[in-house]
């Protein structure tokens, strides 16, 4: 009778593995985090063996008291995985046996680790979805209470990181958070597009206990099951897409901490970081450096690899499942490891800015940012834009062979410009003014920033409710994974 191996594949091999293929074929300590997923799949897939007969409904019960207590256990740091355990759900099947016995060893019949890991990652990452969805909407929070306070508050608008027209601060920092409120529709976008069951899968093929899929699918928070079997344990763009999301969050985060960081600086001094929300110099005094968007800015980076590597992962493998399949965890565990930290942060930098509103006010007609005004108003009176954008373009010209700015033009200026800019122009070269005059649905003008307010709160709220329905399974409610 051959002797009982802790690994799920050893029978068929005459000597066991290795030292150094153990070494290499081990899951690292961050992946066992998945325990509170895995069990609740063994939940799930002991039901289907009871109404497969596989199990008595005696044998359920005591197996499902079973998986509660290594739950518990597990949780509180009472178990832990032993060297021996090659991944977690070999931990799972050993703490099983050495309970149970003989009847712990039963519910391996008609499962493959390939569906129990598919299952156990979009278990996980639903979850992840909302708490990450909720750790963004701080972000967004932050950004809406610094907009609502800067509606009226004047700053130049730049393209190609050059003057270009004034706006208001409050628009610009709705910029933003519209960005990343894309960024949790993507993940509302895709929890829906991968609200799926990959258990019951098997290896590749299905499996001959399972009668009830769609049974096992919702007692894990699934509409339904994966609709075919290779596709659920080989495909992983569950994981690529839920990567490109994240870098695209990471990325949209950098853009705003590219800007703290100029804004921050002194040669603009518009923001001021909060001391709690940055760092000093180990041997310049007089510095206040922005910490939270330098390392936010470096971490996206980060991010963007493990997309990369994901893809590349998997841009040539045959189906179904292969081995090189569990680096999805190595690159999602490290996105969302660098996403909890950067997030709280963030949205306390953010909430703690102090904005020079009279600095950005002056600052906002520089580098004639005023000369599309010009250009406006000469074509009210008739004149076709092609012609007065070169009439505005010779006024700019003129200012800046002069040293001045728009604003330091006077009536006697204008005809040596051009006959066509009469007095009534220099009315028109007026920040607020050429404010209030971008009021189309999604300009600048206060009264569309308000509007664009009330309507993104509105979205928040919608958010925040899709973040408070988790989906139903035992996954979802179980204790937290032990600590790594």
């Amino acid at each position: 009778m051959s002797k009982q191996s802790n690994l799920l594949w050893g029978g068929r091999f005459a000597s066991g593995p290795s030292a150094e293929l153990t070494a290499l074929s081990r899951s690292p300590a961050s992946f066992f985090r998945l325990s509170p997923e895995d069990l609740a799949g063994s939940r799930a897939h002991a039901r289907e063996l009871e109404r497969a007969g596989v199990l008595t409904a005696d044998e359920l019960g005591r197996m499902l008291e079973t998986l509660d207590a290594i739950g518990a256990d597990v949780a509180a740091g009472r178990e832990t995985p032993t060297p021996a355990d090659e991944d977690v759900h070999t931990f799972h099947e050993r703490l099983l046996i050495e309970r149970l016995g003989p009847l712990g060893g039963k519910l391996r019949a008609g499962r493959s680790r390939n569906d129990q890991t598919a299952n156990n990652t979009r278990i996980y990452l639903r979850r992840k979805a909302r708490s990450l969805s909720a750790l963004v909407l701080k972000v967004q929070d932050a950004l809406l209470a610094q907009a609502q306070d800067h509606v009226d508050t004047l700053m130049p608008g730049f393209t190609h990181l050059q003057p270009a027209q004034p706006v208001s601060l409050g628009h610009h920092l709705m910029a933003h958070a519209q960005s990343l409120s894309r960024d949790i529709s993507r993940l509302i976008d895709w929890d829906r597009r991968f609200d799926r069951g990959p258990l019951g899968a098997g290896a590749l093929a299905g499996t001959a206990f399972v009668g009830d899929s769609m049974a096992s699918a919702r007692d894990l928070g699934f509409a339904r099951p994966c609709e075919n079997s290779i596709d659920a344990v080989a495909s992983r763009d569950v994981v690529a897409e839920f990567l490109f999301a994240t870098a695209m969050l990471g990325v949209n985060l950098s853009r705003l901490s590219e800007e703290i960081c100029i804004w921050a600086s002194r040669q603009f001094a518009w923001a001021r970081l909060d001391d709690a929300y940055s760092t000093g110099s180990s041997i310049m005094p007089q510095k206040k450096n922005p910490d939270i968007a330098e390392l936010t800015r470096g971490m996206s980076g980060t991010m963007i690899g493990n997309l990369a590597g994901m893809l590349a992962t998997l841009k040539a493998m045959p189906l179904a499942y292969n081995r090189d399949l569990v680096e999805d965890k190595r690159n999602l565990f490290e996105t969302l490891d660098l996403l909890e930290l950067i997030l709280p942060a963030f949205a306390g930098m953010v909430a703690t800015l102090r904005f020079d509103t009279e600095r950005m006010a002056m600052d906002a007609p520089r580098g004639f940012t005023l000369a599309t005004e010009v250009a406006d108003w000469l074509v009210r009176q008739g004149i076709p834009f092609s012609h007065a954008h070169e009439i505005s373009g010779a006024t700019v010209r003129y200012c800046e062979e002069r040293g001045i700015e728009l604003d330091g033009l006077t009536a006697d200026d204008l005809p040596k410009i051009d006959d066509a800019l009469k007095p009534e122009v220099l009315k028109v070269i007026d920040p607020r003014r050429a404010l209030a005059a971008r009021s189309g649905v999604g300009g600048t003008a206060p009264v569309r920033v308000r509007e664009q307010l009330a309507e993104f709160r509105k979205t928040c709220d919608a958010q925040r409710d899709w973040v408070k329905v988790v989906p139903s399974g035992a996954a979802l409610d179980a204790a937290k994974a032990p600590a790594q």
